[in-house]
């Protein structure tokens, strides 16, 4: 995958070839859209029940104003951090073709090769993301299929 760098919405900076080697699930979400509230507490527990095996959770919002999107994390304890296009405006053609621009939310699962494990455009359920997160993990993680 090619580099995602920026300022996370906690104002540290973020750069992907951090994560390399690592199962990294990246969730397009803004707190204006409402099938992004309903997948929230999804991502919360696959990120929470798969971090130990080596999963990581990034963020990419979209649209928001900062107060908002801080305001979306902390309202749904979102434990992962998140970076936003105001200050990473490559983060979404990163993707490519795999990342249509106005599919929010949308979920791309990465392997620890930096392939494109899976992708959902639209909301993600809790069976479909703990499946994906788990194969791409090597079938390793702590989640229920």
């Amino acid at each position: 995958m090619p580099e995602i760098s920026g300022t996370l919405l906690d104002g540290r900076e973020f750069i992907s070839s951090a994560l390399a080697g690592q199962v990294v699930v990246y969730n397009v979400w803004g707190s204006w859209c409402a099938p992004c509230r309903t997948e929230a507490p999804v991502l919360r527990r696959v990120h929470r029940e798969t971090q130990a095996w080596g999963a990581a959770f990034v963020g990419i919002n979209v649209r928001d104003n900062d107060e908002a999107a801080r305001a979306f994390e902390r309202r749904f304890r979102i434990g992962y951090p998140s970076i936003d296009t105001a200050t990473a405006p490559d983060a979404l053609r990163a993707f490519g073709a795999a990342l249509p621009p106005s599919a929010v939310p949308s979920t791309l699962v990465v392997d620890r090769s930096g392939r494109l494990a899976a992708r959902v455009i639209g909301p993600v359920g809790y069976g479909t993301l703990s499946a994906l997160v788990g194969d791409a993990l090597g079938g390793r993680a702590g989640t229920t299929r």
